[in-house]
This record gives structure tokens, C-alpha cells and sequence, in this order.
């Protein structure tokens, strides 16, 4: 993604926005530039071709000529402003933004999140603008589809009610990786081997005739590699109930899929760093008795040392004697004994076990936390696999405990479940922000007493529901549609974003499961999450032609 950044140099007193520094936490997916001559900004835009441009207020008067460009067709444009308040805010939108941010102390968080959102918007604006012109062209597809269709950006195949290709356009051969004119003829499941399985749409459209709109799979190139993908797909009917062929549009989601992954990498960590607090004690705990231990049983290695030293003296002076008895061996063996009532041998020895079976377990349970602190903060694989929900329930709730142990009672109860298709990973953070969502809703009610989370799991008609229920503060009404929304939120400012929720319920919607809450401010809140086996989502499911 490239971002252009107009800021002219600041002069002599003012300090730098930090415009620059808080989008390289992008990473180096971003192409970040920044031009200091704001008049030269149209030509670098033109030559550039940026996915989002930021532009520091004070840029002056050029700003609004700029916006009001960009307003026409370009990138959207995100505003960073010294000056706090609706007035400036107000102003940049009515020239032509799309967000507005302050330079405040928060700046290094809340612009990469809000470039991500307007990136990702923009995309989204730019894909759905190349579908309706196609859809547009459909009643002159016999006259123009051959200008259409080489020129657009999107793979297209049309293949017979056997898989084989009648035709396919550039964007096809480039993301199928074959020379041009190469795929007349071909299967197309030389690029699924493994079909219907792993092309259970197209599959499904030659064969029943189902339509599928923006549905995900993946396909294999010839070296092997695997692209996902993002597909339609509809029957090339030429008769009622004949489904002779179909016609596929499909997009190398490649890109996007690594900028999801960012996304949800963010959120995890976020959410690692409200647990830090209480992980740090939590490892404290042991790690103090585990010192403690250690330095003890240094002291009873200098009382094991003088014993041994006595020992090795009576062995010394029975060896040098004969068989008469030798009067410096019993004078030895009486030091023996008299050091070992001094240093309490007895004693010793049982302490010094039980010092050493205290560490072993101290140390154990650091291990676990950080085991599972470690597991959940990897990035996982994008592979789905046959997985326990009650696992990855139970290994997320173990984690956070360690932040609410002092304030909340957990309360599990675990049914056995059939084991479930899912990416593990993410559904860790799903079952992560739910939990921190049910403290803080509690630490909120500002009650004495401790407080209760339910964990709950059970079958569920085609699959498997988790429930997460407090009985925190609540949600209003008027907010318990809005929710799952992005960047809505009910806390104060500096403790979310607004995109916890957002992030959980796009999870569970791309396995193909839902996630509800229900609520009674005063009362508590119950997230109820539902997965299907399979893990395929249910808006695959598509519409007969």
C-alpha cells in the first residue's frame, strides 16, 4: 500500500506532527513518502498512483485546492491536525476529507488504524466500482466483451459442464501463471487438485446450477503455491434446467489476506498489553520463591559441604588404620556426629527436597503462562484445521486470569464438543476480547465484592455455541445494535477503539458461524458465539440460477 504524506518543513518553533513515524508501525507493507512542496502535490499524485494521502493543516491554502481534487476521484485524504475541537475537524470535511485526526499524544495509535480503515475502504470502493461496470455491460456483452474483458482487472473463465476451458482473459493467465492462449482446453482443476473439495463453489455451480457471489477458496499454480482467492460464480445456461458450463470472475486476494492478517495481529497484541499487569505478577509470584529457595539451599550447601568434609576425614582415617581399631577414626566419627546434630542433617535434607519439588513447580507454572501467553500472541497459519473449542476456550480464560483473578469468580462449564474446522488462532481472539470485555464490565459496575463470568460450551444443531456471560454493568439498548460496528465504543477514551467486537464478529463470520449478545444494563451481558463443523460460511451457500 503506498501512502503520500504532504507536510511542509515546520519552521523555526513548531515541532514535527510525528506524521511519518506513526505510519512506519504499518511496517514495511507500507510505502510511505513524504513530500515537503505541497504545490507539487498534484503532479506527484498523478505520477504516484498513492492508496491514501495525509495531509498536515498546515499545508495553508493549497489544502482545500487539494482536497477538493481528490474529492473528484482520487484517494481518500486523512487531515492531521495540531488543533484540537469540531471546528477544525468540521472544516476538513466540508473541504473534502475522509478523517480527521488530532496530533495528540495518541497519534502513533490512532493514524495507522485510521489509514488501514480508509485503505481498506478505498479498495472496497474500487472493487465494487469495477463489478457494477461490469454487471452495467451484460446486455452488450455480444458487442463489447472482448474490449471488456481484456482489460479488466479480474480473472475471468467460462468453462464447459466437464471443467474444460473455452475461454479465459490476461488476468486469469497472469494469476494461473500461464502463457497467453495457454488455458484453452485445459481442466480446470489442474489448478484444484483436490476438487470438489478444495472448489466447492465452482463445483457446485456446474453441477446444481448454484450462483455464489463473492465467496473465498484457494487455487494451486504450477510450482505449487497456493493463492487464495475470492470468486463468483454463475451457470452458463442456454436452456431451462441446463447447465451446460459456467462463468467464474476471480480475484488474487493475496494482498488483502496479508493485511487482515496485520489487522488481527494488532488486535492481539492489544489485547496481550492490557494483560501485561497481571502476568507480570502472576510470574512474580513463583519466580520470588523460586529465588528464595535457591538462596536457602546455598546455605544448606555450606552445611552439606562441612558434613561431607568430616565424612571425608573418617573415610581417610579408616583406610590408614588395620584391623585393630584406630582411636582417630572414632574421634572423627564422634566430629560427625556432633556436626550432624549442629547443622540438623536431618532437617536439612527434608528441607532441601522440599525447596527443590517448590522450584520444580514454580518454575512449571511460569512455563505454562508462558506457554500460553506464546501460543497466543504467534500469528498462527491461515490453515484451517480439526480443533478442540474447549481447548482454546479454556487456554485463552487461562491467560486472562491472571488479570481478573483478585476481582472476578470464573465459572466453567465445559460439555464435550465434536471437534470443529476453524483457524484456532483466531478464534482465540474472539474468546480473548469477549473475556477482557466481561472484566472490564464488571470493574465498571465499581462495586465491592467480587464479581462472575460463566463459560459455557455445549452441541449446537450442526455444530458447536459458546457462551460468555457477566454480570457487569450491561448494555444500553440503544447501543446493543451498534456494537459490532467499527469504531464504536462505549469506554472512555484511551481504553478501545472501537474495533474489538468489529474484529470478533468478521471471525466467526468467516467460519461461517454468528456471534449475538444479549443484555440488561444492571445485570450482565451474554455473548453467545455459534460455528458450524466445516467451517464454510453459510453466505456460500449461494442461490439456484
Amino acid at each position: 500500500m503506498r501512502i503520500l504524506v504532504v507536510q511542509p518543513r515546520p519552521s523555526p518553533g513548531c515541532a514535527d506532527l510525528g506524521i511519518a513515524g506513526a505510519l512506519a508501525r504499518l511496517g514495511s507493507e507500507a510505502e510511505v513518502e513524504v513530500l515537503h512542496d505541497p504545490a507539487a502535490a498534484p503532479a506527484r499524485l498523478a505520477a504516484m498512483d498513492p492508496d491514501l494521502v495525509v495531509l498536515d493543516s498546515d499545508v495553508g491554502p493549497v489544502l482545500e485546492a487539494l482536497l477538493g481534487e481528490l474529492r473528484l476521484g482520487g484517494p481518500p485524504a486523512v487531515v492531521v491536525s495540531a488543533e484540537a475541537g469540531e471546528a477544525v475537524a468540521l472544516r476538513a470535511f466540508r473541504a473534502g476529507a475522509a478523517d480527521c485526526v488530532t496530533a495528540g499524544a495518541d497519534l502513533a495509535e490512532i493514524l495507522p488504524v485510521a489509514a488501514l480503515e480508509q485503505i481498506r475502504r478505498f479498495r472496497e470502493q474500487r472493487r465494487r466500482r469495477s463489478e457494477r461496470e461490469l454487471a452495467r455491460r451484460v446486455d452488450e456483452l455480444e458487442r463489447t466483451n472482448e474490449h471488456i474483458i481484456q482489460n479488466m482487472n479480474s480473472a475471468l473463465l467460462v468453462v464447459d459442464d466437464r471443467g474444460r476451458i473455452s475461454f479465459a482473459n490476461p488476468s486469469a493467465e497472469s494469476i494461473l501463471d500461464v502463457e497467453a492462449g495457454g488455458l484453452r482446453g485445459r481442466s480446470v482443476w489442474d489448478w484444484f487438485p483436490e476438487s470438489p473439495r478444495e472448489a466447492p463453489h465452482l463445483a457446485r455451480t456446474l453441477a446444481e446450477g448454484v450462483r455464489f457471489r463473492g465467496a473465498e477458496g484457494m487455487l494451486q499454480r504450477p510450482d505449487g503455491s497456493l493463492i487464495p482467492i475470492g470468486i463468483s460464480c454463475a451457470p452458463l445456461a442456454v436452456a431451462e434446467d441446463a447447465a451446460p458450463g459456467a462463468v467464474a470472475i476471480f480475484q488474487d486476494l493475496s494482498e488483502i489476506k496479508q493485511l487482515q492478517r496485520q489487522v488481527l495481529q494488532t488486535e492481539k497484541m492489544a489485547s496481550i498489553g492490557q494483560l501485561a499487569a497481571g502476568i507480570a505478577h502472576e510470574i512474580n509470584n513463583p519466580m520470588g520463591f523460586v529465588h528464595a529457595n535457591l538462596s536457602q539451599m546455598g546455605e544448606y550447601l555450606d552445611d552439606l559441604r562441612r558434613v561431607w568434609e568430616r565424612v571425608e576425614a573418617l573415610r581417610k582415617a579408616l583406610h590408614a588404620g588395620d584391623a585393630t581399631p584406630d582411636p582417630a577414626a572414632g574421634e572423627e566419627l564422634a566430629g560427625l556426629d556432633r556436626l550432624a546434630a549442629e547443622v540438623d542433617a536431618d532437617f536439612l535434607l527434608e528441607d532441601f527436597d522440599k525447596a527443590i519439588r517448590e522450584s520444580l513447580e514454580g518454575a512449571e507454572r511460569v512455563r505454562h503462562i508462558v506457554q500460553d501467553l506464546r501460543a497466543f500472541s504467534h500469528q498462527g497459519s491461515e490453515e484451517s484445521a480439526e480443533s478442540d473449542i474447549n481447548q482454546c476456550l479454556d487456554s485463552t480464560a487461562n491467560i486472562v486470569w491472571t488479570m481478573m483473578k483478585h476481582h472476578v469468580v470464573l465459572t466453567k462449564e465445559y460439555r464435550e464438543l465434536p471437534r470443529v474446522r476453524c483457524r484456532p488462532m483466531q478464534l482465540k481472539q474472539v474468546f480473548m476480547n469477549l473475556l477482557i470485555n466481561a472484566y472490564q464490565a464488571i470493574e465498571a459496575r465499581g462495586e465491592g465484592g467480587h464479581g462472575e463470568i460463566r463459560l459455557r460450551t455445549e452441541p449446537w444443531d450442526g455444530g458447536v455455541r459458546i457462551r460468555v456471560e457477566d454480570n457487569g454493568t450491561g448494555i444500553a439498548p440503544d447501543h446493543l445494535d451498534r456494537i459490532f460496528d467499527p469504531f464504536f465504543t462505549t469506554k472512555e477514551v484511551g481504553v478501545g477503539m472501537g474495533l474489538g467486537l468489529s474484529t470478533c464478529f468478521n471471525i466467526v463470520r468467516r467460519h461461517g458461524g454468528s456471534l449475538h449478545a444479549e443484555s440488561e444494563p444492571g445485570r450482565g451481558t451474554c455473548f453467545e458465539v455459534r460455528l458450524p463443523l466445516d467451517g464454510r460460511s453459510r453466505e456460500e451457500d449461494g442461490m439456484r440460477g
